[in-house]
């Protein structure tokens, strides 16, 4: 059965190391599969690829055995020698791209998670051992108490390196800023397809949408767990959420992501499914500490007052979602229960302002616009509420939208003159150190900002086996972060999924981890598998 789903945006690049933008994993997961999965029930590491693995008592190295007769989708067997390059790509990703390239994009998870890229000082990763044709085994020169875990995120997702050739001609005739398009080759239960020249969905108002706003996946009929019920699956790019909406009663969408509160009256009237995820992202405003007035200390405590964060949460975002004071989820059990904490205040706030010396001067607001992201459904009327708020202590703000498919996430990394800007993570694995390290476990152009205690606090944390230590580091982390402010952490956001009466169920997952070939369309009395 065919299926169209309305997405906000259209991915940044198909290869997910390169990228940390939701859209490009919600699709390139469908096509590339990861060593270990996902227990949809506990989230847990579970085994994929990997038909299991083992790690030495010292965590320095993890063997993993493959799953037999498997093949990517060019014909290429998975071998230990296959997982080898994927990693040694990954670990290398400086000499691949560039460091002019590599520095314009945000951290990525390779580096993240192992620390650094192979030869820097701080890098965990020291190779990947073929032991046989299906074993491999990661050394690390320091446990990593989370690998598993980030794993199974899509960023880990393998590749046959034969379907890398164009990718990695095209890259001298791109410009530094830009990435070529890739089309990596995977295992998984869908394969890239071809896009209709006059497709399907709306983008712009219009009935007619182009190539390029829709993104086909064709269902593999040689899957190894069998063909999935769906298929060809096509994500059409509908930057408005209220278009979302029309197109669904229209019956050009069967889904779509994701539900506003302007949506749900409607959607729950018209009989649609609504299917909220838990909590698993936050919202932040951040806070440029290089700028003139932002780097003031006051001025920030001031904008942290100024916000009403729980008026903010209950009139923008879904029932069930929660102010913020920290930037990791509840759910993960880290929380400071004695954390410096900034209350909506907006008498202390203009106080603040006036010990800092602050006369009107105007600062810029940089915000997204038409888009949905998990952490933020609907960015104009959260920018148009925050801006309220801080207008109302006297700070004189410019505001300068962005659309998200020019390049939003590029200005965060640019060293511009802006003071603010609205921006948030999504959890991929459960681990703290997924929404902190990313942020702040180096330093940081997207806040202009570098506190060496944190830095060194979350990278002890990494090794750390006994939990009751490791949450300490992250809470003397978190309370450091309280009291510079380099953001603020603003909510907590439900995020959810519609879909019409063609769809039985959809496979909603706080991860993300959302494999169409688990979508039960009307003619199926049950899951596949």
């Amino acid at each position: 059965m065919p299926v169209t789903i309305g997405v906000p945006a259209r991915p940044q690049s198909l290869d997910p190391s390169l990228t940390v933008d939701a859209e490009s994993h919600r699709s390139t997961r469908q096509v590339l599969e990861t060593l270990l999965g996902v227990d949809h029930n506990t989230g847990a590491p579970i085994p994929h690829l990997a038909s299991d693995w083992t790690v030495t008592d010292d965590g320095l190295r993890y063997t993993f055995s493959l799953t037999p007769d498997v093949e990517f989708h060019d014909g290429t067997a998975l071998t230990a020698e296959v997982v080898a390059a994927n990693f040694e790509r990954w670990a290398r990703l400086p000499e691949l791209l560039g460091q002019d390239r590599l520095d314009r994009l945000p951290r990525l998870a390779f580096a993240s998670v192992f620390g650094g890229y192979a030869g820097d000082e701080q890098c965990r990763y020291i190779e990947c051992q073929t032991v046989g044709e299906r074993t491999v085994s990661l050394v690390l020169s320091e446990p990593i108490v989370f690998l598993a875990a980030a794993l199974t995120s899509p960023p880990f997702g393998l590749s046959s390196p034969d379907s890398w050739a164009d990718f990695d001609r095209a890259l001298s005739d791109t410009e530094p800023g830009e990435l070529p398009e890739a089309r990596p080759s995977g295992t998984g239960p869908f394969r890239w397809g071809e896009t209709p020249a006059d497709g399907t969905g709306k983008t712009d108002g219009t009935d007619q949408s182009t190539a390029e706003d829709l993104l086909v996946l064709e269902a593999d009929p040689d899957y190894r767990g069998g063909p999935s019920a769906v298929g060809p699956v096509t994500l059409s790019t509908i930057t408005g959420v209220q278009q979302r909406l029309r197109e669904l009663r229209r019956g050009r969408l069967d889904a779509f992501d994701y539900v506003s509160p302007s949506t749900l009256r409607p959607l729950v009237q018209g009989g649609a499914q609504v299917l909220q995820r838990d909590p698993f992202s936050v919202l932040y405003l951040g806070m440029n500490t290089r700028h003139p007035i932002l780097g003031q200390l006051y001025v920030r405590q001031a904008v942290a007052h100024a916000v009403d964060r729980r008026a903010l949460a209950e009139e923008y975002f879904l029932a069930g979602s929660s102010r913020a004071d920290e930037f990791v989820p509840p759910s993960l059990g880290v929380a400071h229960p004695e954390l410096t904490t900034y209350g909506y205040d907006a008498e202390k706030a203009r106080e603040l302002l006036e010990l800092a010396g602050y006369r009107g001067e105007p600062l810029e607001f940089l915000y997204p616009v038409e888009t949905s992201r998990p952490y933020l459904p609907s960015p104009e009327p959260v920018y148009a509420r925050i801006a309220e708020d801080l207008a109302n202590v006297g700070l004189v703000l410019e505001p300068v939208p962005v659309r998200w498919e020019d390049g939003y996430l590029d200005r965060l990394t640019a060293d511009t003159g802006r003071a603010f800007h609205l921006s948030g993570r999504t959890g991929e694995y459960r681990d703290p150190h997924h929404f902190l390290e990313p942020l702040f476990g180096s330093h940081s152009t997207e806040f202009g900002y570098s506190n060496q205690f944190v830095v060194e606090t979350l990278a002890e944390a990494v090794s750390i086996r006994d939990a009751e230590t490791r949450t300490t580091l992250y809470r003397r982390s978190a309370e450091s972060l309280a009291l510079d402010l380099p953001a603020l952490p603003l909510v907590y956001p439900i995020s959810a999924v519609a879909s019409g009466h063609t769809l039985v169920s959809y496979p909603t997952s706080p991860v993300l981890d959302e494999r169409f070939d688990r979508i039960v369309p009307v003619d199926q009395t049950g899951p596949r598998r």
